[in-house]
């Protein structure tokens, strides 16, 4: 999300390591529990311009808020009626199927992020330290090869079907972060 919407969302934004002065009047660090689970609605989508895009819905309205400064490229949809859709913008990238009933429409099923203009829901962002990852999404992840740090609804290592964040890693700073929703499998 463009930094005039940062804390738009806070889902899982709360502070770490907070100082607060016990009743001796002593300060004891108190940290928080494990962030809360990935959720299909709070995490998976994208907010532009203070507007939440959910994943799996109608792509009009998040392209429109993008803007049409993109190349589109398209094949006929090898699981649904009508075409597959990549919007290629500057350092991000959308991609599309026909939805399932008629193709009239365009669901996003996934974003691209090589950018730093947006950030996942909980503010992570391509250029994020692999520590700020972890403080915002917690410790149930697994990697995918070496260097892709993945969160899923489901939380099952290898789920191909589930709903699932992507960071990619290099030298402990996020490089890319896919958002997906796998609409080729069952």
């Amino acid at each position: 999300m463009p930094d005039s919407q940062a804390g738009a969302s806070s889902a899982g934004n709360e502070a770490i390591g907070e100082a607060n002065s016990g009743s001796d009047g002593a300060d004891s660090v108190v940290t928080d529990a494990e962030p809360e689970p990935l959720s299909l609605e709070k995490d998976m989508g994208l907010s532009v311009n203070n507007s939440w895009f959910p994943i799996m819905q109608d792509a009009t309205g998040l392209l429109q808020a993008l803007g049409d400064d993109f190349v589109m490229t398209s094949a006929p949809s090898c699981v649904f009626e009508g075409e597959d859709k990549e919007f290629a913008y500057d350092g991000f990238y959308v991609f599309t199927n026909p939805d399932g009933d008629w193709g009239e429409k365009d669901i996003w099923f996934s974003i691209w992020l090589e950018t730093d203009m947006y950030s996942t829901a909980r503010g992570i962002r391509v250029g994020s330290a692999l520590d700020e990852v972890v403080a915002a999404y917690g410790e149930s992840f697994y990697w995918e090869g070496d260097n892709i740090k993945t969160y899923s609804i489901s939380g099952v290592e290898g789920d191909i079907a589930s709903p699932c964040i992507q960071f990619t890693i290099a030298d402990d700073r996020v490089t890319a972060i896919e958002i997906y929703y796998p609409t080729n499998v069952t």
